[in-house]
């Protein structure tokens, strides 16, 4: 595994005052949830339903599927290891940069795996590839495709399976799925996360949604049990509270944009359509500021130094509150002038 995810404050024993190195939704916990989930510690006592047989089922209603299209896991990170199980010994294509756990699972399953860069990839794809690995948006650009141009991509290559990210399509203005193509589409895997939405990483969360002849093929190697009881009631309490829970995007995108202007003027900063981008610092390393500002200010951000293609001056930040996003800014203002 890849040593080098967001949320590591842990391994630095100080109090972390602002974390813009997680892309999960700042806010927190919902009230209901958080009752909801204290209401249902009794569940421990037992064990959760083999397959999240319930979630599984709602899960489909909600995204207008049958319930053979869905398989629920343990987070995304499951899904992408089971996919790669699955179609273990065989090919990928990873378009970088990208989630680090899509090359650690292929590499895992002993597949022949090859990289092509963001900007390069609309001529890309081999057709002896198996399967495609794309965030969308993609992590940790924060860059989309349309849906269009993936209909594209899908249909022209009918041999490959995309294996298409969705984790943070809430966070875009559009939020756009590819999941009502699934019914046309025999070669696409959607993988969803409820984690960063609803802001529940530790309970580890996500679901696979595809033809159903695929996600069965893929459940044959899913461990028994490996979604647990508080996952499954939070999931369930999700969708019946779809609603009251939503992302407030419009507020969330104009507060980055507003974080993306004020740090322009002491670092570069790439564009991005969801809450969190890339910047590059002009002095010394993205590891040297990270430490400068966890040290200095008790503000934690991504060094992105570990993403194929990117280069040890990149880091990667999500939008906080307002408060905590000046205090980022402060921050990296004084590390210019240090």
């Amino acid at each position: 595994m890849l040593n080098g995810h967001g949320d590591d404050g842990y391994l630095f024993g100080k109090e972390i005052r602002a974390d813009f190195s997680s892309n999960v939704f700042y806010e927190g916990l919902a009230d209901g949830l958080r009752k909801h989930l204290s209401d249902s510690l009794y569940k421990l006592n037992n064990y959760p339903e083999v397959n999240a047989q319930r979630l599984q089922k709602a899960l489909a209603a909600w995204h207008n599927v049958i319930p053979e299209q869905v398989l629920v896991t343990n987070g995304a990170t499951e899904a992408f290891y089971l996919i790669a199980h699955a179609y273990r010994n065989s090919s990928a294509t990873i378009i970088t940069p990208a989630f680090a756990e899509y090359e650690d699972a292929c590499v895992a399953n002993d597949m022949d795996v090859q990289f092509k860069e963001w900007e390069y990839y609309p001529n890309f794809i081999a057709v002896d590839t198996t399967l495609v690995f794309l965030g969308n948006p993609n992590n940790p650009t924060g860059n989309i495709v349309s849906p269009p141009k993936l209909w594209e991509w899908i249909n022209k290559h009918t041999n490959t399976i995309f294996v298409l990210d969705e984790a943070y399509a809430d966070f875009t203005k559009s939020g756009r799925s590819m999941v009502q193509m699934l019914s046309d589409c025999k070669n696409l895997i959607i993988v969803k996360s409820l984690t960063k939405t609803y802001s529940i990483p530790g309970l580890r969360l996500g679901y696979l949604l595809g033809n159903a002849g695929i996600i069965q093929h893929i459940q044959d190697y899913k461990m028994p049990w490996s979604v647990n009881a508080l996952a499954i009631e939070a999931g369930l309490y999700i969708i019946e509270h779809a609603r009251e829970l939503t992302l407030p995007v419009d507020k969330l995108l104009a507060d980055t944009a507003s974080l993306m202007n004020e740090l322009k003027q002491y670092v570069t900063v790439f564009d991005s359509q969801t809450n969190f981008f890339l910047c590059k610092t002009d002095k010394g390393t993205a590891a040297e500021l990270k430490s400068f500002l966890l040290n200095e200010y008790g503000v934690l951000i991504r060094d992105a130094s570990n993403f194929r293609t990117l280069t040890a001056k990149h880091f990667r930040v999500a939008t906080q509150s307002p408060e905590k996003n000046a205090l980022l800014v402060k921050g990296i203002a004084a590390w210019t002038k240090s």
